[in-house]
């Protein structure tokens, strides 16, 4: 199998650029998205109703290729994470994270039980979609290298959230802060007003606390200019939108070049 981009970037710092799927779940969109140039793509179970099942077939399609499946569940419970895992996700995020408690029952229902992860809780199982249905040689080598693969999203989105965010930071296994920022924004009170100071010192928040804890963090846009601005704030894992809005803005913008041309 093919390093984890995300991983890779991680440790090395630097930024990792992907997108989000939220309504066409075909297996050759995620292939796309890797010809585009994207290191991962989040399947988004929590907004769209999609079963495992229903996203499987993409998670399989862009094994060994150069892009990181990734799976956002509805919500922190063990055998959803566990049934995208075995799907073959590399990917984990799970929304409204309000706890290091909650963050990190999450990192242990990602980790199979093993002599440095002892009390992880990912059920076991070979010869399946997240080993390429490959029968093992090593059993507890492959456990250990399944775990390490395995990056774990836990969203900022609320106002207790955020009051917790230093702790969550701090939890073994964590690997990025997503801010959701919709939700973050109506938490705080200020929904709509990007602009607003509270919801702008809220992400310096996030930010400084994946910096502290050795974490990444990370956000979703679709406009260069508030990347530039996330990316300066210390955000280095960027999803450009999602399949709906990027497909809507090139389709919009392409017809009303063809209707400019028409009135000439």
């Amino acid at each position: 199998m093919r390093p984890n981009p995300v991983r890779t970037g991680l440790k090395d710092g630097t930024a990792v650029f992907g997108t989000f799927l939220m309504e066409f779940a075909t297996p050759g969109v995620a292939r796309l998205a890797d010809s585009a140039g994207s290191q991962f793509v989040f399947w988004d179970l929590q907004h769209t109703g999609w079963s495992t099942a229903e996203v499987a077939p993409g998670i399989a399609a862009v094994h060994g290729r150069a892009i990181a499946a990734g799976v956002r569940v509805p919500q922190a419970v063990p055998w959803l994470i566990g049934q995208a895992l075995d799907a073959g996700a590399s990917l984990i995020m799970v929304p409204a994270v309000e706890s290091p408690e909650t963050a990190a029952e999450i990192v242990r229902a990602t980790r199979y039980p093993t002599a440095t992860t002892p009390d992880g809780i990912r059920p076991v199982t070979f010869n399946f979609g997240w080993d390429d249905f490959r029968p093992p040689t090593d059993a507890a080598a492959e456990l250990e290298a399944a775990n390490d693969d395995v990056v774990v999203f836990v969203q900022i989105e609320t106002a207790r959230g955020l009051d917790r965010v230093e702790q969550i930071a701090a939890v073994d296994g964590i690997d990025v802060l997503w801010v959701g920022d919709n939700d973050l924004a109506a938490s705080l009170g200020v929904a709509g007003d990007f602009a607003h100071p509270v919801y702008l010192a809220a992400l310096d928040r996030v930010a400084a606390a994946a910096a502290t804890a050795g974490k990444a963090a990370g956000f979703t846009t679709a406009d260069p200019a508030v990347a530039e601005d996330m990316l300066n704030r210390g955000y280095r894992v960027l999803a450009f939108g999602n399949d709906v809005k990027v497909f809507q803005a090139a389709l919009r913008g392409g017809i009303d070049a063809f209707r400019a041309l028409a009135r000439k």
